[in-house]
């Protein structure tokens, strides 16, 4: 006798006959009809895709992110149906396995890691703090730091893929109070110091040690006058929950 396969296996079976375009996966299923929803869902992710993406998808030839595309819908499976975590996936599988795509275009994952950080600080929910009295120094909201080889958050769609050249450089992102995404180029000591203030409060001690770890050769006078030069900065920016002064 005969047993029918469970809706799991059909469902897997489904899912594959999609993902490969293969209508032998599912006989029961017409080819017409599986070629409708495999471009339904394709057209989804594709869509998805190149609205986070819009630079990286201009500077790459148009045949070879269409098959990146494609790739990565016949071999990943998406955890979610949200946009921003499907394409978070999308950067998770190029950085996975496709390296010789990056090796080729050695900007592409600091330019897929920016233009999603810029989706994600428009969409997390933030909130903003204010510590009176205190000694710590906190950030008002979350920022971010990041070190890139290439000035990826300059670049715009529609650029020439000869411009993209290597320049070093520090930056910090963040989200304002009337909800504007920010972005700044930091001094190098700037981005030491606001790294792990990022991360959680700060003392003023604590501060020190990190200048300290970085340049055993100064003296307290220099320490200070870098923390001066941070307080008054980040209080600039809005972004100090405390008067230090």
């Amino acid at each position: 006798m005969q047993t029918k396969p469970d809706f799991q296996q059909v469902q897997q079976q489904f899912c594959q006959a999609i993902r490969q375009a293969d209508p032998a996966q599912l006989p029961q299923l017409q080819a017409e009809r599986l070629q409708l929803y495999r471009e339904l869902l394709l057209n989804n992710i594709t869509s998805f895709i190149d609205n986070v993406y819009p630079i990286a998808k201009s500077l790459l030839p148009e045949t070879l992110w269409q098959q990146l595309i494609y790739d990565f819908f016949a071999q990943e499976q998406c955890q979610s149906p949200f946009y921003n975590e499907i394409s978070l996936q999308f950067r998770d599988y190029l950085n996975r396995e496709q390296q010789a795509v990056l090796e080729q275009y050695p900007w592409l994952a600091e330019l897929l890691q920016y233009e999603w950080l810029e989706l994600y600080l428009d969409t997390i929910e933030l909130s903003y703090s204010t510590l009176e009295n205190s000694k710590q120094w906190q950030l008002t909201t979350q920022v971010w730091v990041l070190v890139y080889q290439y000035p990826v958050y300059q670049w715009q769609a529609g650029m020439s893929i000869d411009e993209c050249q290597p320049q070093p450089s520090a930056i910090m992102a963040w989200r304002d109070v009337q909800d504007q995404i920010r972005v700044d180029v930091l001094h190098p000591v700037m981005a030491i110091l606001i790294e792990p203030l990022s991360q959680a409060p700060q003392s003023t001690e604590q501060l020190t040690q990190v200048l300290e770890q970085y340049f055993p050769q100064w003296n307290v006078k220099q320490y200070q006058q870098q923390l001066d030069e941070l307080a008054v900065y980040l209080q600039q920016q809005n972004l100090l929950s405390m008067s230090l002064f």
